[in-house]
Order: structure tokens, then C-alpha cells, then sequence
């Protein structure tokens, strides 16, 4: 089992990364659903741009150009990025397991998470799956059922095995549950691109 999550010596500088991205997911959270008045969101703005002036100076435009940042920085999975959804993805084997609780911040329907997030999420475990069969390039296809509607705020397991693999590309199939009821599935063709990182 590799849990990719698991990192017990953080260099201090990611550590606080964590930290400072765990409390801007507060924030945001807040403001996406929020009954605040008018001074206390302005007060708000206040602070918020004061913090993003004095981030603005360090901050590169494009996370490939730090290797040791980019999967800190991942948009779907990385523990700096404060819009990621918070999936912990382990390998066992051929096989990639995840698990997820969304917020309110990915609300579909009413109680409900968005199907773009629960296709993303099958995106990042079906991907890693393939990476098990050094196939990890690009997404060529992915192909969602949805079977159920996927809840907020429970706790929701994400599987995926590689089925075939050839010269470059690898098909992996999905599925997510809620406790043991089958949320989706999916399907993905994986394909390994010359000079990809």
C-alpha cells in the first residue's frame, strides 16, 4: 500500500503551505454560503486583498516550474491548493483506492455534489491507476454512469483497477460507493505522451 498523502517530514515551508491552504478552504467556504452583512464582507475584502498583495510577489505562473511543487499544487488533490476537493488516494497493488467528503463548496443539487466533481474525482483515481502501469500521461477518454446521487458531507470511496494495458495506453474502469452503495462508474483510456512529466 502507498498512501500518497503520507509525507511524516514536511520541509517547514510545505507545512505551512498546508496549514495557510486549510485556512484559506475556511474562508472560502464561508463566502460561498454566507449570510454576512455588507460591513462584515467588506471587511473581509480588506484583509483578503492585503493578503493576496502580499502573496502576489511569490507567486509563479505555472506550478511546473517548481518539480517538488506540483503535486502541492495539484487543482483536484493537492494539500496547498485550497480549491481541491480533499481526496486521500492510496495504491494497493494494480488497483487505486480514495476517499473523499465534499463540502458544500462542490453542491450540485440540493444535498448533493456536483457530477463535475465526481467525474474529476474518478479523473484523479482512474489516472492513478494507470500511473501503476507507467500509462500515466494524459486522460484520453473518460466515460461517467452515474447510478445514484452522490451526498454531501459523507464519506465516499473511490476504486479503480487497470483492465488492459497496451503499447501506450492503459483502460481503467472506476467506481465510487457510500458505504458499500454503488454511487458511479466509470471508464478512462489512458494514454502515455512522449515528453509528458
Amino acid at each position: 500500500m502507498h498512501d500518497l498523502h503520507e509525507e511524516p517530514d514536511l520541509p517547514e515551508a510545505v507545512a505551512a503551505g498546508r496549514r495557510a491552504a486549510a485556512a484559506a478552504r475556511l474562508v472560502v467556504a464561508g463566502l460561498a454560503n454566507t449570510t454576512a452583512d455588507a460591513a462584515t464582507l467588506a471587511e473581509s475584502a480588506d484583509a483578503l486583498e492585503r493578503l493576496a498583495d502580499a502573496l502576489a510577489p511569490h507567486t509563479p505562473a505555472t506550478r511546473w516550474d517548481r518539480p517538488e511543487h506540483r503535486y502541492e499544487a495539484h487543482p483536484l488533490i493537492g494539500p496547498s491548493n485550497p480549491l481541491a476537493p480533499p481526496m486521500r488516494v492510496e495504491r494497493h497493488g494494480q488497483e487505486a483506492v480514495g476517499t473523499v467528503t465534499f463540502g458544500h463548496l462542490y453542491e450540485g443539487p440540493k444535498g448533493h455534489v456536483h457530477g463535475g466533481f465526481v467525474a474529476a474525482m474518478f479523473d484523479i483515481i482512474c489516472i492513478s491507476a494507470a500511473s501503476v502501469a507507467q500509462v500515466a500521461g494524459l486522460t484520453g477518454t473518460l466515460t461517467v454512469r452515474y447510478r445514484a446521487r452522490t451526498p454531501l458531507f459523507r464519506e465516499i470511496r473511490y476504486e479503480a483497477r487497470v483492465e488492459e494495458v497496451r503499447a501506450r495506453t492503459a483502460i481503467v474502469s472506476g467506481r465510487s460507493f457510500l458505504e458499500g452503495t454503488l454511487l458511479a462508474e466509470a471508464e478512462g483510456i489512458f494514454v502515455r505522451v512522449a515528453g509528458s512529466p
